[in-house]
C-alpha cells in the first residue's frame, strides 16, 4: 500500500520507506541529508548505494526506477513546478546516468 510519495510527503523528521508492498512514513530512521534528488535519467538497473551515508559529502542516494545512485542534491528552491502541480528539477539539474 502506498502511504507516501517521497520524504516530502511525510511529517517533518520522518522518511518515506519501502515496506516491501508499498511505502510508508517512518520516524525512527536515523541519518539522511538535506536537499532533494534531481531527476535522473537511467538505463539498466544499477545499485551503487542504499542510504545517503553511502555517498560522499553533499551527495544523496537517489532512486530512479530500480536503480539507486549517489548524486549531488538540489535544494527545493532549485526545483520548478510542473503544470500538473508536481515538482521537478530544472533541466540544468537533470543528470543522465549510463
Amino acid at each position: 500500500e502506498e502511504l507516501c510519495d517521497g520524504d516530502a510527503s511525510c511529517p517533518q523528521g520522518h522518511k518515506c520507506c519501502s515496506t516491501g508492498c508499498g511505502h510508508a512514513c517512518r520516524g525512527d530512521i536515523k541519518g539522511g541529508r538535506g536537499g532533494d534528488c534531481p531527476n535522473i535519467l537511467v538505463g539498466p538497473c544499477i545499485v551503487s548505494c542504499w542510504v545517503d551515508e553511502n555517498c560522499q559529502a553533499g551527495e544523496k542516494c537517489c532512486k530512479s526506477g530500480c536503480s539507486r545512485f549517489c548524486v549531488l542534491s538540489v535544494l527545493l528552491t532549485q526545483l520548478a513546478p510542473n503544470p500538473n502541480g508536481t515538482v521537478r528539477s530544472d533541466s540544468e539539474f537533470e543528470i543522465p546516468v549510463p
